[in-house]
């Protein structure tokens, strides 16, 4: 098992280093490096997880297994889905497709059009400067049948932020006051990231939203990709990216 000294770019330290801060804490889903017993812990906990390579990046190699009842298992891949019966058969098949994976507990995104979406957070700094501004929030929403949110892997689509709360399926919330909580969110995570990666001047966060609202930090990149924030039809927020990453 590799340790935290030597993995300080991978999702498995990010996930330790933000559970450092009390403050974090409730944002952060339950995550655990994979084992075989620590599957069945969570799996019996919330009867979804995720599975995903440490280092992986663009949702390659994310996995879905599910409580199905009756001892069977559902895993969903890509835009694939198998079923297995039986604990031994489940972790056989996902044995040879996991190395250096990390396991956690699976969020229940709200939905536009029944696919999944998560939002791309961009936080930043001047050179010099140790005020974090969150420069550009973006939606990014699943392609249908797929679990991951990665617009080229699933042929999904970007959306503003505001845009894709309000046609989604949270209903009864402030899209206001969602959108400031996730800057509350996004600010604090990097403030203290900060700490751990010292030169950083932005960080990409993958946060999701569940259907009663509450934020939950799914990923924190370090050299985060801001084409996203490109493809949207107003570019004011791209070209803030860009005139931060030269200030």
């Amino acid at each position: 098992m590799f340790t935290l000294g030597n993995i300080s770019k991978h999702k498995w330290a990010k996930y330790q280093y933000m559970m450092n801060n009390e403050a974090l804490i409730p944002y952060v889903p339950e995550t655990y490096l994979m084992d075989k017993g620590d599957l069945w812990l969570l799996l019996d906990k919330y009867e979804h997880v995720i599975l995903k390579p440490s280092k992986g990046s663009r949702g390659r190699g994310v996995i879905l297994v599910s409580t199905e009842g009756n001892n069977q298992y559902k895993i969903h891949s890509e835009d694939n889905i198998v079923t297995k019966k039986g604990k031994e058969k489940t972790y056989k098949y996902l044995k040879d497709k996991i190395d250096n994976y990390i396991i956690q507990q699976s969020i229940f995104r709200p939905t536009i059009n029944q696919c999944p979406f998560d939002l791309r957070v961009i936080t930043q700094r001047k050179k010099g400067s140790n005020k974090w501004v969150v420069t550009g929030k973006v939606a990014k929403v699943a392609g249908e049948g797929f679990i991951v949110s990665n617009i080229t892997r699933s042929k999904g689509q970007v959306l503003p932020a505001s845009s894709a709360i309000q046609m989604s399926t949270i209903k009864n919330l402030s899209y206001k006051s969602l959108l400031r909580k996730i800057d509350r969110v996004a600010l604090t995570t990097a403030h203290h990231l900060v700490k751990y990666y010292k030169k950083n001047r932005i960080f990409g966060l993958d946060i999701a939203l569940d259907q009663e609202g509450h934020v939950w930090i799914l990923e924190a990149n370090l050299k985060p990709f801001t084409s996203h924030f490109k493809m949207l039809e107003d570019k004011r927020m791209y070209r803030r990216i860009k005139r931060y990453a030269r200030s």
